[in-house]
């Protein structure tokens, strides 16, 4: 019997089919080869080391750096220079990053930072502790509110939570607070709602004997820093994390801050895994949503599909559509909130409960390349090969 020869696989893999019924084009598993866009095959792309890591946790591109966290260190990485800087450390809690507006922001349970690949600066800044009271002496008299902020390392503020005092005839308001950083104080006109930029604060306090209201506005009045997430994206003017069941965003432009009131969804099962597109992200707990106006006051969310994900599978393609994985498959998102299931019919393939991935452009090919992590679970949907055995037990 001649051999059979097949020099094309442009269907790729197909394990829902049975073995001996699969369709012409297709195989049934390949080991270190790829198909090409045309379906010949090709060996799998290798690999080299570039960074010596002890324990590498994390890697995270910015700009043109690559950001790895190696056990506690966060080590900075140069192509052209194929040289490794160390930046500073965080702690050993699971890490997560995007890279938002030119730097990456990283979120532990414990530390939130961010870098631009050559220097690491803090992230959340945290809001000061004060105190107002009247005192007598002064020319203010009424209803004022009065809020003390703090800066970070590039002038960004902290939010604040504004404090009402009654002030009798004849009076001033003295603001106390024990923090040692340069803090900044707010107060509005009399019964007004609208803070203005008063003064600094130093050396633990500070009295205000007239308000001015012709100077820079406080807006960050009522706003926190984002809670420690599992994972970040960037979406437009914010960035976008998760917890548990919860989906938070912060302000638009404000990439430290987040509405505490306003600046999350929550969802009936926890979050598994973010992907943000131009149009919108996509947000996958029991099911997979699309949510849109993230940075407008009315954001909106709609379901696209009725199935989970793998947590930690989402990518970013060059074309502006995202990916992840499913027990169906790879699901392709496009910005306008449309995913597909693309190997439903042709590919069942066996998952865990996490894992990773990323675009691997090789050899005129671009492909979604992932892996699973931790204990697999046996795919029902795919097919298997069967056999059956008979005993003579020789009568």
């Amino acid at each position: 019997m001649e051999p059979i020869r097949r020099d094309r696989w442009p269907l790729g893999i197909n394990n829902v089919a049975r073995a001996n019924r699969l369709p012409e084009g297709a195989l049934r598993n390949l080991v270190n080869l790829d198909p090409s866009a045309d379906g010949i095959l090709a060996l799998r792309a290798g690999y080299s080391k570039v960074v010596d890591c002890q324990g590498a946790r994390a890697a995270f591109a910015v700009g043109e750096f690559l950001v790895v966290v190696d056990g506690t260190n966060v080590l900075s990485y140069h192509p052209d220079s194929d040289s490794t800087v160390m930046l500073g450390q965080v702690s050993d809690a699971p890490v997560s990053a995007t890279e938002h507006a030119g730097q990456l922001f990283l979120s532990t349970a414990v530390d939130s930072v961010r870098t631009d690949g050559g220097v690491l600066k803090p992230w959340a800044i945290r809001a000061p502790g004060f105190s107002v009271e009247a005192i007598p002496g002064g020319t203010l008299e009424g209803r004022y509110r009065v809020a003390v902020t703090a800066t970070g390392a590039d002038g960004e503020e902290s939010g604040t939570d504004s404090i009402l005092v009654d002030v009798p005839a004849g009076s001033s308001i003295r603001v106390l607070s024990d923090d040692p950083r340069t803090l900044r104080l707010y107060a509005s006109a009399v019964n007004g709602a609208s803070l203005y930029y008063q003064k600094l604060v130093f050396g633990g306090g500070v009295v205000l004997s007239s308000v001015r209201d012709d100077t820079e506005m406080l807006t960050t009045d009522g706003l926190v820093p984002l809670p420690a997430c599992d994972e970040l994206v960037s979406h437009h003017g914010v960035i976008v994390g998760r917890s548990g069941p919860y989906a938070f965003f912060t302000s638009p432009m404000y990439p430290h801050l987040m509405d505490p009131v306003s600046g999350f969804f929550q969802f009936p099962a926890q979050v598994r895994l973010l992907a943000a597109t131009d149009g919108g992200v996509y947000i996958v707990a029991d099911k997979t949503y699309f949510v849109t106006g993230l940075e407008t006051a009315t954001p909106s969310q709609r379901t696209v599909l009725e199935t989970d994900a793998v947590e930690g599978t989402a990518v970013k393609l060059p074309d502006g559509r995202v990916a992840w994985f499913t027990r169906y498959g790879q699901v392709l998102g496009t910005p306008d909130g449309q995913a597909q299931l693309v190997h439903r019919q042709s590919f069942a393939p066996d998952v865990a409960d996490r894992g990773a991935a990323g675009v691997l452009s090789h050899n005129g090919n671009e492909m979604v390349v992932t892996t699973m992590r931790g204990v697999t679970g046996q795919n029902n949907l795919a097919t298997g090969d069967f056999a059956d055995l008979e005993i003579d037990d020789g009568q």
